[in-house]
């Protein structure tokens, strides 16, 4: 399951900001037509932290019917509380998720022990697989090496979503951890290169838009041809350029709308400005990925 191209899913919505799930079932199709290994739902560019949990739950169900187990479903949990984090990973347990995304909390940014005690805690609130996720731009902590490496000797922790972008400690991590413990990049820009030095696959958000073109990379390193996959990764950087011109999600919805998968529509307090769609319309990079996606 943690390996190759899988997505971190945009959540489409509706004009009044909800969930559109007949566009979710068009999606989840798309990712299997293309191959994509796996899709994680309710992530950060699923713009989870504003799902309600019923709008979780709904949304863990949605995907995991719509995937028919044709594709593994792994959903996000995050939460600056623990006790919410792990009324979440029963819920999606409940749901029959594949496995569970567990972010660090945010906002609050606890000491390594609170961070141990937390992701402890979720891994023992259900047996389903748990994968860590670190992302310190985003939610203003860090997990430090050494309490990854002691997690990963958890049974039900199995694997790192990396979104350091620091492949030094990537590299770090991938000597120290055992062969079960998956690591994977959360970062387009460098999953190439963390996957050329042994990770197992990328969460990716350019798969939103470009399914095909991430798996093919993915694929590449897989059988070892090096000169393949940088190929694909150097026409996805414009691509990736784009994805990082506001903050995620925001314009990879805005190309999910242009390509005509979904509504622009966000959930406040995410907002497409104005002149940022202007700016996007008119950038050489927009160009270039509507080649790449034969738009």
């Amino acid at each position: 399951m943690l390996q190759g191209s899988m997505v971190a899913l945009l959540t489409p919505m509706t004009h009044d900001e909800k969930i559109d799930f007949p566009a979710l079932e068009r999606l989840v199709d798309l990712h299997v037509d293309a191959g994509t290994s796996a899709i994680v739902v309710a992530s950060t560019t699923g713009e989870g932290p504003t799902l309600s949990l019923k709008e979780h739950v709904l949304l863990y169900r949605a995907a995991v019917l719509c995937a028919e187990g044709r594709i593994p479903v792994i959903g996000g949990v995050g939460s600056p509380s623990t006790h919410v984090g792990c009324e979440l990973a029963r819920a999606a347990a409940n749901e029959r998720v594949d496995a569970i995304l567990c972010v660090t909390p945010y906002y609050n940014r606890p000491n390594s022990l609170g961070l141990r005690r937390h992701f402890m805690a979720v891994a023992e609130a259900t047996d389903t697989p748990v994968i860590l996720y670190d992302v310190p731009h985003r939610t203003g902590v860090a997990l430090p090496e050494d309490l990854i490496v002691e997690l990963s000797a958890h049974p039900n922790i199995i694997g790192l979503k990396d979104a350091t972008g620091d492949l030094h400690r990537a590299e770090r991590l991938l000597r120290a951890v055992g062969a079960e413990f998956q690591i994977l990049s959360g970062d387009d820009s460098t999953a190439f290169a963390l996957m050329a030095a042994g990770g197992a696959g990328v969460i990716s958000v350019a798969a939103n838009v470009a399914p095909s073109a991430v798996r093919a990379m993915c694929d590449a390193i897989r059988r070892a041809d090096m000169r393949d996959a940088a190929r694909i990764d150097e026409t996805l950087r414009p691509l990736y350029d784009l994805l990082s011109a506001d903050t995620n999600p925001v314009p990879a919805k805005w190309l999910a709308h242009r390509i005509g998968w979904m509504n622009a529509t966000l959930r406040l307090p995410l907002v497409i400005r104005p002149e940022l769609s202007r700016c996007l319309s008119e950038s050489v990079a927009l160009n270039a990925c509507e080649t790449l996606l034969g738009h």
